[in-house]
């Protein structure tokens, strides 16, 4: 098995496969679907507005998703940065 050196060049055979993408896009679309037939919005905002560490856990889980749920186009290098400002206070570091 190859290890990783800092500087190197990633191999053109890594990350995820086509079939594992269609795959994993499948799974995702039905927990989808199963989160809107159970009602999920309304479930989640009773769930976030309960407490401000329902709020916090929330902006966590939200953070990890971005880079997943941000689609860019239009800029030359299809490089553009995203800023989130959240108070330290309502994710309690």
């Amino acid at each position: 098995m190859a290890r990783f050196v800092k500087g190197t060049p990633k191999p053109k055979n890594s990350g995820w496969k086509s079939e594992s993408k269609k795959k994993r896009k499948k799974i995702h679309e039905i927990f989808d679907d199963a989160f809107y037939k159970a009602d999920g919005i309304q479930k989640l905002d009773k769930w976030i507005s309960a407490s401000d560490d329902n709020y916090g856990a929330f902006l966590k889980i939200m953070a990890k998703r971005i880079p997943q749920a941000v689609e860019v186009s239009g800029s030359q290098d299809n490089r553009t940065p995203i800023n989130i400002m959240v108070p330290a206070s309502v994710l309690k570091v």
